[in-house]
């Protein structure tokens, strides 16, 4: 059976009564007109994502330019829209059938120019045993595109420390067992508020100064990101961990 409230809203909801990882979340609400410019005035650059789906799909980014114009980009696609109620009506016409959040943009890390984030693997045996990190893979979006799902954008995956060397982020000696403190603090705070659940595909995005930033919480993560990697041991240890 399905948790009740599983989109992305509804996550939020549970994870922002986390404390410790209150910090590690983008500001998220609710899509409104008057949201949408109150974010845009205060970020200069905001993110819509569909409350539910997956796979990067429907997810809009509108940039002010000043002089009351605002760049949409969606997929590959950039349109300058002048003034705000067109740019509403053109932002809605974009608009998958469901409920759209607002959030800051984060400006990840890049690869060659190219933004990335984490996809984080974390599972456990059943709802009474403690969540383990099985994987984690660097997933840089393809060109032109913001974000970074491999399949949609015709990105890359790339081990996590050759990401994280690669990049134009500055790591702190304490990147990756940050990473996975928040990782698993997500894990444990979704575990209590969803009991059947066995793993998470935590999208986990670092900043240019290092910090890590909860993206999206998927609940039924595909292993062909980690089937990309020549290493295969993370891939083998997921698969073992789904069969037990």
């Amino acid at each position: 059976m399905k948790a009740p409230n599983i989109g992305k809203w509804g996550k939020h909801q549970h994870l922002i009564k986390d404390e410790f990882l209150l910090d590690h979340l983008p500001r998220t609400q609710l899509f409104t007109p008057e949201g949408l410019w109150e974010y845009a005035e205060t970020y200069k650059r905001v993110m819509l994502k569909p409350s539910g789906g997956g796979g990067g799909a429907g997810i809009i980014q509108v940039s002010s330019k000043g002089d009351d114009h605002y760049l949409v980009h969606t997929g590959k696609e950039k349109r300058v829209v002048e003034g705000k109620e067109r740019t509403v009506l053109y932002v809605k016409s974009l608009f998958r059938p469901k409920p759209y959040l607002l959030q800051p943009w984060i400006p990840l890390g890049r690869i060659d120019g190219k933004p990335f984030d984490v996809r984080v693997m974390v599972q456990r045996k059943n709802k009474r045993s403690p969540w383990t990190i099985t994987g984690w893979v660097a997933k840089r979006a393809g060109r032109g595109f913001v974000v970074t799902n491999v399949a949609r954008s015709r990105g890359k995956v790339l081990p996590i420390r050759t990401a994280i060397r690669r990049s134009n982020i500055t790591p702190t000696p304490y990147l990756l067992q940050e990473m996975r403190q928040v990782s698993l603090a997500a894990a444990n705070c979704l575990g209590k508020a969803y009991p059947t659940l066995r793993e998470i595909g935590l999208d986990v995005g670092i900043d240019i100064h290092g910090k890590p930033w909860i993206i999206e919480a998927n609940f039924w993560p595909a292993l062909s990101l980690f089937r990309q990697l020549q290493d295969q041991t993370f891939y083998r240890r997921i698969k073992s961990m789904r069969t037990r």
